[in-house]
């Protein structure tokens, strides 16, 4: 691929216990039969494999090894191991995940990997539909060591109901449990650490002891979503956080968006379109269906999104540190 341009990535589906069937109706992807999907892994880079460019061999780990800058951009460091900098899911929470939390950069090392900021999108809520994010005014720090790892831990929790369009952000060290009912757009740094503290009974291997170690059992506020921000070009920012940063765009005509030197992300939630940039000799496209994540490199200056009739997309791009 030469000159380096915008392309779409493959998707992995990864089975889970808490998964269901929602992602076959939000976002809307196709999903094989007979099995509960709890995340589909839009944009991924790890030791154990890297998204692939759809319809060719080439990884994204290829891309970092030949052409890191003009993939990133100014000012970009990669993750852990010279890897890309981010992860891109879906996730369907038919039942609730685990109670978690996730290290960050300096205690990451240990285990040998990036810390883990991340944020969720929500894009359905069904009837029992929650989410919990930190512990309960007035929890001190004594009364959740005496509950980790076991059922009187729930009762600590600081769980809501979100709305669809909430955005929730997870800084390293947040107590948080997501589910049930819900279907999430998650970015986050590029990361596959998370340490359970209790798990609802379902048996599966605990790290109380690293999860202990990395929590802040300070108080949550009392519904913890991130004000969203009008911007200038008629979107919004949900998010920008050291890591990342989500803007959020409903289309019903061309947009032009110019990455300003660093790569962007644009994965489709609703609609379909087409992605459209300027090419030396000749322009190139990309169509786009619902669920499609398409990665712009840094070192294309500028792209236009056409909609087909409608196109509500998430762009995602690196944070400013």
């Amino acid at each position: 691929m030469s000159p380096l341009e915008p392309f779409l990535l493959e998707r992995i589906m990864l089975p889970k216990v808490w998964g269901g069937r929602m992602l076959a109706k939000v976002p809307g992807i196709a999903l094989p039969p007979d099995i509960d999907v709890g995340e589909t892994w839009e944009l991924y880079d790890r030791p154990e494999g890297s998204s692939r460019l759809r319809g060719r061999t080439t990884t994204l780990a290829d891309l970092m090894a030949l052409a890191p800058d003009k993939l990133l951009g100014q000012g970009v460091a990669p993750a852990h191991g010279g890897r890309f900098p981010l992860m891109l899911k879906f996730l369907d929470a038919r039942e609730a995940l685990s109670v978690q939390v996730h290290p960050d950069d300096a205690k990451a090392v240990l285990d040998g990997d990036s810390g883990k900021n991340e944020a969720c999108v929500v894009l359905h809520i069904g009837p029992a539909a929650r989410f919990a994010r930190g512990l309960k005014p007035g929890v001190d720090r004594a009364r959740f060591l005496a509950a980790v790892g076991t059922p009187q831990l729930e009762e600590l929790l600081w769980s809501f109901r979100p709305e669809v369009g909430d955005t929730i952000h997870i800084p390293p060290g947040t107590i948080h449990a997501i589910g049930p009912g819900l279907v999430v757009f998650e970015v986050q740094q590029n990361s596959d650490l998370t340490y359970r503290m209790y798990d609802w009974g379902r048996g599966r291997e605990m790290h109380v002891t690293k999860a202990v170690g990395v929590a802040d059992a300070t108080p949550s506020a009392a519904r913890p979503v991130v004000v969203p921000t009008p911007l200038a070009d008629g979107g919004t920012e949900l998010i920008a956080t050291r890591d990342f940063c989500v803007r959020r765009y409903a289309l019903r005509q061309r947009f032009e968006m110019r990455p300003e030197g660093r790569f962007c992300t644009v994965t489709v939630v609703a609609g379909t379109g087409t992605l459209w940039w300027p090419g030396e000799r000749v322009n190139g496209t990309l169509a786009l269906a619902t669920g499609d994540t398409a990665l712009v490199p840094a070192c294309c200056r500028r792209i236009d999104l056409i909609p087909n009739e409608s196109m509500n997309v998430l762009v995602c791009a690196p944070g400013v540190r």
